[in-house]
């Protein structure tokens, strides 16, 4: 009877290890590991462009996802892209997602209402690199990401108070 009983602890030890490894709560103790980045933008999707995936995106690497990207909303291929198909790739992007952004105020990002060429395009693509690449050795690594992360929420949060109209003072209007 007593080795019955240890088998069946055995057993019952080991069906719950196997449970329990296959759940997706981290054991107790350990930070469950960090959401995916998005993919698109730059900022939290600028993993996207890490082609090699070693966590670093290098300038070549940049470049190469922001040809990909304007060939993809090039929709006519015509080497231009135009705030009709700069709103068709948004929109295409945002359902992907699930929806849910308003689009920027004064047109689509990076044309401002306008026609886009290719070499345009690259051009802002690289300076968007060259601002992250706080210690321009031609990477960005995740500690720039994070940073960069850090200050365009600092910005955001700045011209949401800034754009916030003064309440009158109690008591008079």
């Amino acid at each position: 009877m007593r080795k019955i009983l240890i088998a069946i602890a055995v057993a019952g030890t080991a069906i719950g290890g196997v449970a329990f490894a296959q759940s997706d709560t981290p054991p107790p103790g350990q930070m469950p590991p960090p959401p995916p980045p998005r993919g698109g933008g730059w900022g939290g999707g600028m993993l996207a462009a890490d082609a090699n995936h070693d966590g670093i995106v290098t300038r070549e690497e940049a470049i190469a996802a922001a040809d990909h990207r304007f060939d993809e909303m090039d929709a006519n291929h015509d080497g231009k892209i135009t705030p009709d198909e700069m709103t068709a790739y948004r929109d295409a992007a945002m359902a992907r997602r699930g929806g849910g952004a308003t689009p920027p105020p004064g047109g689509p990002r990076g044309g401002g209402g306008r026609i886009v060429s290719r070499d345009e395009y690259r051009a802002r693509q690289i300076e968007r690199f060259d601002r992250m690449d706080t210690n321009h050795d031609g990477k960005i690594d995740r500690t720039e990401m994070a940073n960069m992360r850090e200050m365009r929420q600092g910005d955001r949060r700045e011209r949401t108070t800034s754009e916030t109209p003064p309440l009158p003072p109690s008591g008079r209007q």
